[in-house]
């Protein structure tokens, strides 16, 4: 009979109500939990690795840095069509993506001054970085190319003689122009004007003139618009060493 049981043991409907309630709470923690790690934002999640450095119509230009041996945790990336430009000499970087068909990516060792194109997926991954060396690159996102068009990736490689002056395209797209300019010590360098928007990278140090005298240290960016002719030259017994991207005058 109900009277026979122990009162210890009884719960009340308040009981009940107050139980079911506070589960509810953890759910909700719980789901909400899950969501952030699902959704991480690099910038805001792991800003030592991740900074924002250029943001446009055109353009979302990420700097990345993985110390030696670093690991970093779950994060996502846009899924824009992506240039990746590699800044240092640099180990075996490995991606672990955490997504619906999860698999496990080891970037080879790079040298500055390599490059990659993507045509551009949604990516969710954890990264660890497997070497002695840091590894620094810039994640340049194209906002106007479309995910799944016909860009067509690439892997450029590192320019290992630098010994002669020299303006070559190193991957040429109907959508997308890259061209790498060196330019030694011996007299400035006239780079021929773009008829559209482009974006320095400078591998090494360089100073540019263009409407204004402006030095860029290795790493460092420019943006231009479309404009005349630009004018490189060394600002060390080294040589100069950029990659200029240029983009379409049309949208999407």
């Amino acid at each position: 009979m109900i009277s026979s049981l122990d009162n210890s043991r009884q719960c009340t409907y308040p009981d009940v109500m107050r139980r079911f309630a506070f589960a509810q709470i953890l759910l909700i923690a719980a789901t909400t939990s899950a969501a952030v790690v699902y959704a991480q934002d690099p910038l805001t999640a792991y800003p030592h690795n991740y900074k924002l450095i250029l943001e446009n119509e055109q353009v979302r230009v990420l700097r990345c840095h993985y110390g030696p041996h670093e690991k970093v945790g779950v994060h996502n990336h846009s899924d824009f069509p992506t240039v990746y430009v590699y800044l240092s000499d640099s180990g075996e970087v490995r991606f672990t993506h955490v997504e619906e068909h999860a698999f496990v990516m080891t970037r080879p060792p790079v040298k500055a001054g390599a490059f990659r194109v993507s045509p551009g997926r949604p990516e969710r991954h954890t990264v660890e970085n497997l070497s002695d060396l840091p590894s620094d690159y810039l994640r340049i996102e194209l906002k106007q190319i479309p995910l799944h068009g016909t860009l067509r990736p690439k892997r450029g490689e590192a320019l290992l003689d630098l010994s002669k002056t020299r303006i070559e395209a190193v991957f040429h797209d109907p959508q997308m122009m890259i061209e790498r300019v060196i330019c030694t010590a011996s007299a400035p360098c006239a780079v021929p004007a773009a008829k559209s928007p482009s974006l320095l990278v400078a591998i090494s140090a360089s100073a540019l003139t263009t409407v204004s005298k402006r030095q860029l240290q290795a790493g460092e960016i420019l943006w231009l618009p479309a404009s005349g002719a630009l004018t490189v030259s060394t600002v060390s017994a080294a040589p100069a060493q950029l990659l200029r991207i240029v983009f379409p005058t049309s949208g999407k």
